[in-house]
C-alpha cells in the first residue's frame, strides 16, 4: 500500500480527531506512523491502523472505510485535479479509473496493485460498478465514489448486490445517481 495512504489517512484523523487521538490509535495499531508518500508498505499496516481507528471512534469498518474513501478522494484529487477536471461528468470519471488512472499508477510503480474496475453504463443515470481486489477494500471504494459524485455536483445511491466479504468473487455496486447542483 502506499504511503500517500497512510498519510491520508493521518491528516483526516486529525483533522477530525486531533492529534492525541492519531497517536493513539498508532499505539494500539503498533506502528511508528512514519510514512513516505511514494513508498510501498504492508497491507497490514493499513488494516491495523483502520482497525484500531474502529475501536477508538466505535464504528465499524465499512463506516470508517468509507469515510475515509470519501475524504481520500479530496485528498487525491487536490494531488493531481487532472483526473477529475479531464473528465466531464461522474459516469465518464468512473470508465477512466481503469483505462487512464490506474494506467498512470502503474507507470510511476509498475509494482501498485491497484482494483480491478470495470463499469456497466444501464443508464445515463445508473451503471453497475464490478470491484474485484485482493484487499478487498470496496467500502473504501464506496467512499470514493461518494467523494466523486459530490465533486461532480450529483447525489450518489450505493447500492452493494455483492460483496467479497459474503464469499463472491468480486464485489458489484449498482450506481444510482440524480443532480444536486452543487458541483465543487
Amino acid at each position: 500500500m502506499k504511503g500517500t495512504i497512510f498519510i491520508a489517512l493521518n491528516q483526516m484523523i486529525e483533522e477530525r480527531h486531533g492529534l492525541e487521538l492519531w497517536l493513539s490509535i498508532l499505539d494500539e495499531a503498533e506502528s511508528d506512523g512514519i510514512f513516505f508518500g511514494t513508498k510501498n508498505y504492508p497491507d497490514d499496516n493499513l488494516f491495523r491502523i483502520v482497525e484500531a481507528t474502529c475501536h477508538q471512534l466505535n464504528v465499524s469498518p465499512p463506516e470508517a472505510l468509507r469515510a475515509f474513501g470519501e475524504y481520500l478522494f479530496q485528498f487525491l484529487h487536490s494531488a493531481h485535479p487532472v483526473f477529475a477536471t479531464s473528465q466531464t461528468d461522474f459516469y465518464s470519471f468512473i470508465q477512466s479509473i481503469d483505462g487512464v488512472i490506474h494506467v498512470e499508477v502503474h507507470k510511476l510503480d509498475e509494482e501498485a496493485q491497484t482494483p480491478d474496475i470495470k463499469v456497466q453504463q444501464l443508464s445515463e443515470h445508473e451503471a453497475l460498478l464490478d470491484y474485484h481486489s485482493d484487499r478487498k477494500l470496496c467500502f473504501l471504494a464506496e467512499g470514493l465514489l461518494i467523494g466523486a459524485s459530490q465533486h461532480y455536483g450529483i447525489q450518489l445511491s450505493i447500492e452493494q448486490t455483492q460483496c467479497m466479504h459474503e464469499g463472491a468473487k468480486h464485489c458489484q455496486l449498482r450506481l444510482t445517481s440524480s443532480p444536486t447542483n452543487d458541483r465543487e
